[in-house]
C-alpha cells in the first residue's frame, strides 16, 4: 500500500491561520505524505471517513505541569483525550534539573503518548544551589546556578521558566533574573514567567518581566495571562498596551486558560479557617482531624466562634462577596453547585455562617470555587494574536482545565461566543506555540510535516469537567494521532506510546 491511513473527506483546518478546506490527509509511517482532494481509498491500509469533521494539526499544550507526577505510575490519558499531542511541562519555575535524565527514566517507565518538552525552572535551579534562603545568592552561588541553566538548555530545555509568587523565585530580586535570562541570548531560548502578581501589582510585574526579557535580550512569554480580584479589572487593557509597546524590541507571546477560576481558587477549611493545614494530596490526617476538632471547640465557643464569623466575613467581602463564589462540596447536596449567595437566599443563612455550618456538618469536606477572573477581560486577552492556549493542567487536581481547556476554546469561545474563527483558534493551537517553542516539522498539516494530528467534530466538541466533575473527558475528540500512530481511535484511548521527547533545537 502506498499510504498506511487515509482521512477522507474532512475539513482541513490547517493550523496556518488560512480559511479550512476539504482534502483527503494521507499518512506513511511518522509523516503526512499528502493533503489533496480524492486520494483513492485503495491506495491506503486504514480509511478513516472525516465527513462531517475536521482534521487539525495536533494541539500544542504550552503549559502544564505533567512533570509533577509522570514518573509516578501510569499514563494519565488527560491530555490526548482533549486533543493534545505535545506538551510543554517544567513551568512556573519548578522542573527536573536535568533534562536528559528524565527523559530518560520517562521513557524507560511510562513512556510517553503525547510528545513531551521541558523548561528549566528557576525555583529549581535556585533551591539547588541555595535551598529557601531568603537572600541574593552569593557570586559563586550565582555562577553556579547560570551553569546549571546552561547545562539544562545543552540537554535540551526549552527555556528557563520562573514562579514569583513561590518560594524560592519570590527570594529573587530583578537583577539575579536577568542575569539568568542573558544565559539564553545564546541559545535563542525563551524566558517564560510567572510573574510577581496577576493582582494588585500586575503592571508592576508586566513591567518587570519586560525588563528581564529585554535586557537579557530573549524571548518572553507571560504565563496563564489574567487580572485576578474584581478591584483589579479592568487592568487588562493596560497589561495588553504595555506588552505590545514591547514587542517593538522583543518577541512576545503568552499563554492562557479560559477558565474564571484561578489555580487557587479553591476555597476549602484552609482558605477559610485561620491555622487549618492546607488541603494536598501529601496532606496528614492527623492534623486534618486535630484541626477539625480545634474549629469544632472554636465553633461551639460564642466569643471564638464570633472571631471566626468576622475572618470569613472579612475573606468573602474582599474578594467581591458571596456571588464570586460556587459551592463544589458541601454536606447539604442541594446547594453544591450554587453561587453562596445563592445558597445563603435558599438556606436563609448569612453566607459566613453558613460556611462555618458546612464546615462543621461535613466533618471538614465543605469547598468552595472563586470566580478571580472578569469574563470579557479574559476574552480581550484570548484575542490578541500573540495569546497560545495553556491548561496549567496538574493531573488529579481539583480544577477543570486539566481535562478540558482546548476543547472547552472551541466549544464555548468559538461555537457557541464566536470569540474566535475555528481557524484562529487552531492555529494558537498549533502553529503559534510551534514557532513561538521551534517545533520544526510540527503545528500544520503540510506533506512532510509529522503526522500529530486531530479529527473532532466541530458542532460537538465540548469540555465535559466542572469544579463537581473535574475529571470528566471532552466530547467530540474522534481520533488523536501522535507520529503518525493513534492513541485516540474513535473516542476512546489507545495504549500506545509513540511521544518523544523535544528537545530546544539551535
Amino acid at each position: 500500500m502506498k499510504y498506511d491511513i487515509l482521512i477522507k473527506n474532512g475539513k482541513v483546518i490547517d493550523g496556518t491561520g488560512r480559511p479550512g478546506f476539504f482534502a483527503d490527509v494521507a499518512i506513511k509511517g511518522k509523516t503526512v505524505a499528502s493533503v489533496k482532494q480524492n486520494i483513492p481509498s485503495s491506495d491506503a491500509s486504514l480509511i478513516i471517513d472525516g465527513t462531517g469533521l475536521v482534521v487539525s494539526p495536533g494541539f500544542i499544550d504550552v503549559h502544564c505541569h505533567t512533570d509533577w507526577s509522570i514518573l509516578d505510575g501510569p499514563w494519565d490519558d488527560h491530555q490526548e483525550r482533549q486533543g493534545i499531542t505535545t506538551q510543554v511541562a517544567g513551568l512556573c519555575g519548578t522542573s527536573p534539573l536535568s533534562p536528559e535524565e528524565h527523559f530518560r527514566d520517562v521513557l524507560q517507565g511510562t513512556g510517553l503518548r503525547t510528545n513531551y518538552a521541558l523548561m528549566v525552572g528557576h525555583g529549581t535551579i535556585r533551591k539547588s544551589m541555595m535551598g529557601d534562603a531568603e537572600r541574593a545568592p552569593l557570586p559563586d552561588e550565582l555562577r553556579k546556578m547560570k551553569y546549571l541553566a546552561e547545562k539544562a538548555l545543552d540537554e535540551g530545555a526549552l527555556g528557563l521558566s520562573t514562579g514569583l509568587i513561590y518560594a524560592p523565585g519570590t527570594y529573587s530580586a530583578t537583577e539575579e533574573l536577568k542575569e539568568l535570562a542573558a544565559v539564553l541570548r545564546r541559545y535563542d531560548a525563551i524566558y517564560a514567567t510567572h510573574m510577581r502578581s496577576e493582582s494588585d501589582a500586575i503592571l508592576k510585574a508586566v513591567d518587570e518581566a519586560i525588563e528581564v526579557a529585554r535586557h537579557a535580550d530573549v524571548r518572553l512569554q507571560i504565563s496563564h495571562i489574567k487580572v485576578i480580584l474584581p478591584r483589579n479589572w479592568g487592568l487588562g487593557p493596560e497589561v495588553i498596551r504595555k506588552l505590545e509597546a514591547a514587542m517593538k524590541d522583543i518577541p512576545v507571546a503568552a499563554d492562557q486558560y479560559p477558565y474564571t477560576v484561578t489555580g487557587g481558587g479553591f476555597y476549602g477549611p484552609s482558605r477559610l479557617v485561620k491555622g487549618w493545614p492546607v488541603e494536598n494530596r501529601e496532606s496528614d490526617p492527623d492534623k486534618e482531624s486535630e484541626s477539625f476538632a480545634r474549629f469544632e471547640r472554636d465553633f461551639r465557643a460564642p466569643k471564638n466562634r464570633e472571631e471566626l464569623t468576622s475572618h470569613v466575613r472579612s475573606l468573602l467581602d474582599e474578594r467581591g462577596g458571596p456571588r464570586q463564589f460556587i459551592i463544589v462540596r458541601a454536606k447539604t447536596q442541594r446547594i453544591v453547585g450554587m453561587t453562596l449567595d445563592e445558597a445563603s437566599d435558599a438556606l436563609d443563612a448569612p453566607a459566613e455562617i453558613l460556611c462555618l455550618e458546612e464546615i462543621l456538618a461535613s466533618g471538614g469536606q465543605f469547598a468552595m470555587v472563586y470566580e478571580g477572573v472578569y469574563e470579557p477581560e479574559m476574552i480581550e486577552f484570548m484575542k490578541r494574536p500573540w495569546v497560545m492556549v495553556g491548561t496549567d493542567g496538574v493531573p488529579g487536581a481539583f480544577h477543570p482545565r486539566t481535562h478540558g481547556t482546548f476543547p472547552r476554546i472551541l466549544g464555548r469561545y468559538v461555537r457557541e461566543k464566536n470569540v474566535l474563527s475555528l481557524e484562529e483558534a487552531i492555529r494558537k493551537m498549533t502553529s503559534l506555540p510551534a514557532e513561538t517553542f521551534g517545533f520544526s516539522g510540527r503545528g500544520r498539516i503540510a506533506k512532510g510535516f509529522h503526522a500529530d494530528l486531530v479529527i473532532f467534530d466541530p458542532e460537538t466538541v465540548t469540555d465535559k469537567s466542572d469544579f463537581v466533575r473535574p475529571h470528566a473527558y471532552p466530547e467530540g475528540i474522534k481520533w488523536v494521532f501522535v507520529n503518525g500512530t493513534a492513541v485516540v481511535k474513535e473516542g476512546q484511548p489507545v495504549d500506545a506510546y509513540p511521544g518523544v521527547p523535544l528537545r530546544r533545537e539551535n
